[in-house]
């Protein structure tokens, strides 16, 4: 082999240097194709996420102030119209009139002026009657039950008699325990009823009577 021929085989030969460029040249296209590959999986990836149906989602709109057509009907006391029905209340409860009585059977005496006649289903010219059957005798019963507020069921009548006039009545009452003891003073007002004129609270029913 000539000298020529040897410097051109020696030319040929890889050197060390050359090796690892070429290993670098290869790394580098590797490392170029991986970011490729990345960078197409990434966008893919996007456009999946971007194609894929969304649930539909209910959006509620917000309710319109709507009245209350119960808070409508209910209407706001007018305070004035308050205030003068607390003095008309405290009218009524100072019509009372509340005594002592020298009766040592008579723990108090009341009169009342706001008292009313018992409404009346009798006709024609008024007769006072004592028949316990007899309607005189029924406006009688509830008369005494307006004042005391013990009812029929309830009551004992020890008497029931005229009072000095045939349109006035005294009853002697009392609940069936005896715990309530009363009198009971009415008079006859015509076209209206047996009206109360005076109760008085006994404490025993010996001389009641």
């Amino acid at each position: 082999m000539s000298e020529k021929q040897t410097r051109s085989s020696r030319h040929l030969e890889p050197t060390p240097k050359r090796k690892f460029n070429g290993w670098l040249n290869v790394l580098i296209g590797v490392v170029i194709v991986l970011i490729a590959v990345t960078t197409i999986a990434i966008f893919k990836w996007q456009d999946n996420i971007e194609d894929t149906p969304k649930e539909d989602t209910e959006v509620t709109e917000p309710e319109e102030n709507v009245d209350d057509p119960i808070k409508e009907d209910i209407e706001t006391p007018d305070e004035e119209l308050v205030e003068e029905q607390q003095p008309e209340q405290e009218i009524e409860q100072d019509t009372a009139l509340e005594t002592p009585s020298d009766d040592p059977i008579v723990d108090r005496v009341i009169i009342d002026e706001s008292w009313q006649p018992t409404p009346t289903t009798q006709t024609g010219e008024h007769v006072s009657s004592y028949n316990s059957r007899s309607v005189d005798w029924a406006e009688k019963v509830a008369t005494i039950t307006s004042v005391t507020g013990i009812e029929e069921s309830n009551m004992i009548i020890w008497r029931l008699q005229n009072n000095g006039g045939a349109n006035k009545a005294i009853a002697t009452v009392s609940t069936k325990d005896k715990t309530e003891m009363y009198r009971v003073s009415m008079e006859w007002i015509d076209n209206e009823g047996w009206k109360p004129v005076k109760l008085e609270q006994l404490n025993t029913l010996e001389g009641a009577y």
